[in-house]
């Protein structure tokens, strides 16, 4: 049953000024006309391109009961001096009075697919609300938390942190009860600093907890283990010699791997590199945590569900579209996965920088590079500012064949010309290098995509 408030209540908890009747009831926010439905409230939100305030008069005609504003409007509306502020109290309000259990999750990568998959294994005994896709920021909390209503038993909230005090911030928002890491890795270095920086944010997932919660360590990172060193709460180990710990692997055709798991079982997962393997564990420590018997069909439908790896072919190249993002731990374990599923002689990987790593920015592309080779990459194809720095260390590293691009265009000629058909051909880098332009591009020249 969804919830409802007045919008007096409501005044009370942002610490607004009311336009309008304190005793209207609204069910439901939205801060995007696009998706308003009666009877929500419409927080008119600033962004860099579009003003939210632009839109009011819009939200009222498509049945808004209010309008949460810091401009001065005629309409029915609460007055405040930051609507995104706003928004957060009411959402951490809201939360106080929901029975629902919050587990929040964060790491530097991983945090969309392990939430999918810990989302399959609450969801089978319990009413469960994940947040969507990616809404890890400041924004997609607060959103989450207002999708869960009384009936929620637990509610699954993604993090993310791009600079120091985001995860505290979103954690005295949502109040977890549980919560985990995946991995820490280099990631928003620029303004995380370091690493260590970045262990430092992340661990505020685990300090926030109460004495009662649970903290699901990753055993096979030596960060995660020393957070888990420095907090009381009860812990759940998942990894090398954890509680959940995998005992065998075995490669049972082009698209499954068996994995023994102690000691819960046998599981025939998706081919997938060593990194969305520690995903697989964290859901199950979960599992085994919640006495919930893991479902095999229902990880791996989770796992397909958050779909970040995409596989498809267009003419006769086969694409592995991992064009969101990109950090030194992702793109590794993006390099893995090709390895694992491409035949040796077919490997193609086509690769943008990496941003925001700071002052070690060309360390981490040069090392990069040195790693490419382990991977037994055939073909390299390179786009960025930091191209002579990858492809440096691939040379060094025995990358047979590498190839610097000037535009997306460019890099996608190139490789019509010189690799040969039925190969794989990797696509990554970082979201603002646009990598996907490169797939459009083949698209374009060899015609329409295959599924």
């Amino acid at each position: 049953m969804a919830w409802e408030y007045t919008l007096g209540e409501l005044t009370k908890v942002v610490h607004g000024k009311l336009n309008g009747n304190k005793h209207a009831v609204f069910s439901g926010v939205s801060t995007d006309t696009r998706t308003i439905k009666p009877g929500n409230i419409f927080f008119a939100l600033p962004g860099n391109k579009v003003d939210g305030h632009q839109f009011v008069q819009e939200a009222i005609n498509k049945g808004a009961i209010a309008v949460i504003v810091s401009k001065e409007t005629n309409e029915s509306s609460i007055y405040v001096p930051n609507t995104l502020y706003a928004l957060q109290q009411f959402a951490r309000w809201h939360r106080t009075n929901l029975k629902a259990n919050i587990f929040a999750i964060t790491g530097s990568c991983g945090k969309t697919t392990t939430k999918e998959l810990v989302y399959s294994v609450l969801n089978k005994k319990y009413k469960v609300v994940a947040s969507k896709g990616n809404y890890n920021n400041e924004l997609g909390c607060p959103l989450s938390l207002l999708q869960m209503d009384e009936e929620t038993e637990w509610g699954i909230i993604e993090m993310g942190a791009g600079k120091p005090g985001d995860i505290a911030e979103l954690c005295a928002i949502a109040y977890p009860e549980e919560s985990g890491i995946t991995t820490i890795a280099p990631a928003h270095l620029e303004r995380l600093g370091s690493i260590d920086g970045v262990a430092k944010e992340k661990a505020n997932i685990a300090k926030c907890l109460p004495p009662w919660g649970s903290f699901y360590v990753n055993k096979d990172d030596p960060y995660c283990v020393s957070i888990a060193n420095r907090i009381l709460v009860p812990k759940i180990y998942f990894g090398q010699n954890g509680d959940i710990s995998i005992k065998s692997i075995q490669r049972v055709s082009d698209s499954k791997l068996k994995v023994e798991v102690e000691p819960v079982g046998v599981f025939n997962l998706p081919l997938c590199s060593r990194a969305y393997l520690s995903n697989f564990l964290f859901a199950i420590a979960v599992s085994f945590k919640h006495q919930i018997p893991a479902d095999e069909k229902s990880l791996c439908d989770a796992y397909e569900r958050a779909g970040r790896i995409r596989i498809y072919k267009i003419g006769e190249l086969f694409i592995i579209d991992d064009s969101y993002n990109a950090n030194p731990a992702s793109m590794n374990s993006a390099l893995e996965y090709l390895s694992l599923i491409a035949p040796q002689g077919y490997r193609c990987a086509v690769l943008g920088d990496m941003l925001e790593l700071g002052e070690a920015s060309g360390q981490y592309h040069f090392s990069l590079g040195k790693e490419i080779a382990n991977y037994g990459v055939d073909n390299l194809f390179l786009y960025g500012n930091y191209a002579n720095e990858i492809a440096k260390g691939a040379k060094l590293g025995g990358v047979p064949k590498i190839y610097i691009g000037s535009t997306h265009e460019d890099i996608a000629d190139k490789l019509l010309n010189i690799i040969q058909p039925q190969s794989f051909v990797l696509v990554k880098g970082s979201r603002g290098m646009t990598m996907e332009k490169v797939i459009e591009t083949l698209k374009r020249k060899i015609g329409l995509i295959n599924e």
